[in-house]
């Protein structure tokens, strides 16, 4: 049997009666979604605010006011302006459960258009000691806090975690294959990211059957909403304290998740670079000396009319992956040269790295960045490095390395994704990956469909 496909029941997915946009309502569904709440600038916040005035920001991510107190601020006026919206039929609710075929085509650099498609449903929250739901990454205090309060306040789920399932026989992908051929509700063109997004419902009882039953097998993965997942459990638990005769169907028991098969060809995860300023000067002249002990050093050098070119082949050999090689790029500020390192002796480091955690913890690219190069090397706590006070982060390589020839940080470090293998193997070893260790791509769009909770709700 394979690890992840179990006889007993795993996971209770279901279809749902879900909140969404009402298109006799808003002509335009495409201009009122937007990005998820934990990648919006306050910049984008506005451009959300003025682009329309039902867009979802004013749910997922309300502005924060002056004279803003317990009982006025942006989770009261997420709730008020989510009953002012249904009273007005600005959103409506559907009468048969559903599921909800949602895809995204897009373009990778050096790769071309590529499509990723999944469905969005409810699924049964389970404790992680279950070992059903599995996470891959650490969470903040702070955005939990930010979550439990936006949900208490509206009762309802906005947007729906990235999680991941392995279906190697595609049994859903086939279901989901076949609504395609309809027309979709949403059709929307995101023009700051290029994305294309589709939508369409699935209401077929016998297609939702097969995607139910099939799940019940699966364990699922949290690829992207650990704060939001936490958050729910948290409320899950407050309300049975508070709703002891709920029962086992009450609507908090639910999360709202968007599901995409890990054999799927389209499913994107983007390596998140590492950028470090506020070194000292001889911190920086003996990185290069310090990096020899433990890494092979490759050296592109370059003049104002060769830099193309170097970068061309530097980048090259960095994504040119083989099993069991460890490979990084750097970027020195004042230095005319790309660098690739390449660590010298896996075992050594095993070795050398004292923590409770598995080889395949230590051997992500992400790990021995941050124990061997940012910690041992560079001499960053981890402190250090949770404050973010020497380190940011960045997806855009192109921002990186303008950002060290610039000056304003002094040293890229470009890594390559994490594959998911890795994540899999990782939460299956009940271990967890650093912050910003992967980023799926591209995002799904809020504002596709909601699922209320307030008591008297019902998932099916």
């Amino acid at each position: 049997t394979e690890p992840n496909r179990m006889t007993r029941s795993l996971n209770e997915v279901r279809p749902f009666r879900a909140l969404h946009y009402n298109p006799g309502k808003i002509e335009d569904i495409g201009a009122c979604l937007a990005q998820p709440y934990d990648v919006i600038s306050p910049e984008q916040q506005e451009a959300y605010y003025l682009r329309h005035p039902h867009n979802v920001i004013r749910l997922i991510l309300n502005r924060e006011e002056p004279g803003d107190s317990d009982q006025g601020n942006r989770y009261t006026r997420s709730r008020q302006v989510l009953d002012s919206w249904r009273d007005a039929r600005v959103l409506r609710a559907t009468r048969r459960p559903s599921f909800w075929v949602y895809a995204q085509e897009f373009d990778i650099p050096e790769i071309g258009r590529k499509q990723v498609k999944g469905f969005i449903g409810l699924v049964r929250l389970q404790d992680y000691e279950q070992r059903r739901i599995l996470p891959h990454e650490k969470i903040m205090l702070r955005p939990l806090e930010d979550r439990v309060r936006l949900m208490k306040s509206t009762e309802t789920q906005f947007e729906y975690i990235w999680s991941m399932y392995q279906d190697r026989a595609y049994v859903i992908d086939n279901v989901l294959d076949d609504a395609e051929r309809q027309q979709p509700i949403v059709d929307y063109f995101e023009s700051e990211t290029l994305v294309r997004h589709r939508l369409w419902r699935l209401t077929d009882a016998e297609q939702c059957s097969v995607i139910t039953r099939t799940m019940e097998h699966l364990k699922i993965y949290i690829a992207d909403g650990h704060h939001r997942y936490q958050a729910m459990l948290d409320i899950r638990d407050g309300m049975r304290a508070s709703h002891p005769e709920a029962g086992p169907d009450a609507p908090w028991e639910f999360i709202m998740m968007f599901l995409v098969n890990t054999e799927h060809e389209g499913l994107t995860v983007l390596p998140t670079h590492r950028l470090l300023f506020g070194l000292e000067v001889q911190d920086l002249s003996g990185l290069h000396l310090s990096i020899l002990e433990h890494f092979h050093v490759k050296s592109y050098s370059f003049n104002g009319t060769t830099e193309a070119e170097a970068r061309r082949r530097w980048l090259r050999d960095l994504r040119d992956l083989e099993p069991g090689v460890h490979k990084f790029g750097a970027l020195i500020t004042k230095m005319n040269r790309y660098f690739l390192i390449t660590l010298k002796d896996a075992e050594a480091y095993e070795e050398m790295v004292n923590l409770p955690y598995s080889s395949e913890w230590k051997l992500l690219d992400v790990n021995i960045l941050n124990t061997l190069i940012l910690q041992r090397i560079v001499g960053l706590t981890e402190e250090q490095l949770s404050a973010q006070s020497n380190v940011e982060y960045t997806k855009d390589l192109d921002q990186a390395l303008a950002s060290v020839r610039s000056g304003r940080n002094q040293v890229a470090l470009i890594l390559n994704a994490t594959s998911l293998q890795d994540i899999v193997v990782i939460a299956d070893n009940q271990e967890r990956m650093p912050r910003k260790s992967t980023h799926f791509y591209p995002k799904p769009l809020s504002g596709l469909v909601f699922y209320p909770m307030s008591p008297g709700g019902h998932p099916d």
